[in-house]
């Protein structure tokens, strides 16, 4: 995934003065290349080069982006012309955002960093600085995850069985096509109303996880609009999941797991569909082969680079669950706690939502490209999102 991008972004936490936050991101960087700060990400080589020296450049974020909000600031940076480093770090009086190549790390690198770097400035000491990743990560994952050669053959011979080919919508000499604007719609969930759907669970959906229902949520809110999804869910999987409890990966160790289900199927059997996927490891099947595309359908597939206006839309849904570390931060009072992440969708037609809470605020990312898809129709999603999620479920 090396090239590829994302930015989470934290809004209205106090943020701490620029010299210290460069200290501390100095810091990191020099600790070792397992942080993941100072190597420069290669797709083509083996081995990445590491520089201590190479801490991440700070940018300050006009006072004009930043007053207009999270969605302001994701879009600036996702639009703005200008040379990249692995890591690219942007700074306002209440906001925290980082641009990172999606190959030296996952959502988990963001939020690690985050923590490490206010830990820092408090005078506090850094486990996650002093603890190296676990070598090998994906064979003691499959080592924990199937207790003998067997059942991993057997799991394998299944996951071939289930696979779904992934549609390539590339055209052969299609002409190279401008990059498509990037654009996001934020979309904050009250407490209020995430009690509201935790509530639908208990009373109308038992067992269905938080993360399924709200992405039933989103992708009827959004078919609902008029976008023309499909059936396939994309699911992206922290395969961290399958390791064991004190294994550590601060490299990118995400995979995609596809569903196939119609937009009118029952929550309760996704959620099925989905945990059995889950527990068969097909997440992990993926990430250690080199056929994953047959397998599970993983958001490394060759996508197009020009989608016609009919053109299905592929929905790819990470959720990182509830934000602990975060709650600890130095939060503006009587604002929203939001995290937010501006996904790289991978084709122009394809939306990537991002969702996670913050104590029980919830926050929503669509990523899309608004040169392909009409703005007003994501912004009627979120008001309904926002507003009424209960009758999306039913």
């Amino acid at each position: 995934m090396a090239g590829t991008r994302y930015v989470g972004c934290l809004e209205n936490v106090v943020v701490p003065q620029r010299d210290l936050v460069a200290a501390a991101l100095d810091i990191i960087t020099r600790s070792g290349p397992h942080t993941r700060l100072g190597l420069t990400p290669d797709a083509r080589a083996w081995r990445w080069s590491w520089a201590a020296e190479s801490a991440p450049e700070i940018r300050e974020l006009p006072s004009e982006v930043a007053d207009r909000g999270t969605t302001a600031v994701l879009e600036y940076i996702r639009n703005l012309m200008v040379p990249r480093g692995p890591v690219d770090v942007y700074l306002s009086d209440r906001h925290i955002a980082f641009d990172i190549d999606h190959g030296l790390g996952d959502a988990r690198l963001y939020i690690d960093c985050v923590t490490t770097l206010f830990e820092l400035i408090r005078g506090a000491g850094s486990s996650w600085l002093r603890d190296r990743d676990t070598p090998i990560p994906v064979i003691h994952a499959l080592a924990h995850t199937f207790a003998n050669p067997s059942r991993l053959r057997s799991a394998w011979t299944e996951a071939r069985q289930r696979a779904t080919p992934v549609r390539s919508r590339s055209a052969a000499g299609a002409p190279a096509a401008p990059p498509p604007s990037a654009a996001v719609q934020v979309i904050h969930v009250d407490a209020a109303t995430e009690r509201e759907v935790d509530d639908w669970r208990a009373a109308d959906g038992a067992g269905v996880s938080r993360a399924v229902a709200w992405l039933v949520i989103v992708r009827t809110a959004l078919a609902q609009a008029g976008l023309p999804l499909t059936d396939a869910l994309r699911l992206v999987v922290d395969c961290r999941r399958y390791l064991r409890p004190h294994d550590r990966v601060n490299a990118n160790f995400i995979s995609g797991l596809s569903v196939q289900a119609g937009l009118d199927a029952p929550v309760g059997a996704i959620d099925a569909a989905v945990k059995a996927r889950l527990d068969a490891a097909l997440p992990l099947l993926a990430l250690t082969s080199t056929s994953a595309r047959n397998l599970a359908a993983p958001l490394s597939a060759t996508r197009a680079q020009r989608a016609p206006a009919d053109t299905p839309v592929e929905l790819a849904y990470s959720d990182v669950g509830r934000l602990s570390p975060f709650e600890h931060l130095p939060w503006l009072p009587d604002r929203p706690r939001s995290i937010n992440a501006a996904l790289q969708p991978w084709a122009p037609a394809d939306i990537s939502v991002f969702s996670g809470t913050i104590g029980r605020e919830r926050s929503i990312t669509v990523s899309y490209h608004d040169d392909v898809h009409d703005s007003r129709l994501l912004q009627e999603a979120a008001e309904v999102i926002r507003t009424d999620p209960i009758r999306l479920l039913r």
